[in-house]
Formats: C-alpha cells, sequence, structure tokens
C-alpha cells in the first residue's frame, strides 16, 4: 500500500477537508518512541519522503502509533485511509 503522508485529507470542525501534512510530525512519533529497528528505518523513510510504500506489518504500526500519538480528528483520517 503506498501512502502519501504529506496529503492526508482531515475534516475541519464544520466537516469540510482539510490537507494535513503529518510526515515530519509521524516520523518524529515512531524515531523518538521506537526500540526497533525496523521501525526506525520507516520513521526516517516516512520524514525524508512523506509518500512510502508499507506492508501490512507497517500499516498496524503506524495505526498502533497514530492512535497514540495524535489526536481523534486525525486518528479519524488516518486509520480510515489504511483500512
Amino acid at each position: 500500500m503506498k501512502i502519501d503522508f504529506r496529503r492526508i485529507e482531515v475534516k475541519d470542525i464544520e466537516g469540510n477537508i482539510v490537507p494535513f501534512d503529518m510526515s515530519k510530525v509521524l516520523g518524529n512519533a515512531i524515531y523518538q518512541k521506537t526500540a526497533d529497528l525496523g521501525e526506525l528505518e520507516l520513521a526516517r523513510d516516512i520524514y525524508r519522503n512523506g509518500e512510502v510504500e508499507l506492508t501490512q506489518e507497517q500499516v498496524e504500526c503506524i495505526k498502533d502509533y497514530v492512535k497514540t500519538a495524535f489526536v481523534a480528528f486525525v486518528q479519524e483520517a488516518v486509520i480510515a485511509m489504511l483500512e
């Protein structure tokens, strides 16, 4: 699955679609919390490139980080996009 974390479409409080670049924030969140070398490389890739090709294992990893490190409206957009 190819995802571009520079172009996440979130909804504002009025339901309008707003583009959101979360590549740097997500990359940093994973980088600062992981003890896994594979996740460390994923964090670097997301941070540097924004657009990444993800395995199903990486998708599940990102869902876990998003659920704990981001607010609800970002979770809503990202998790829906990853499913």
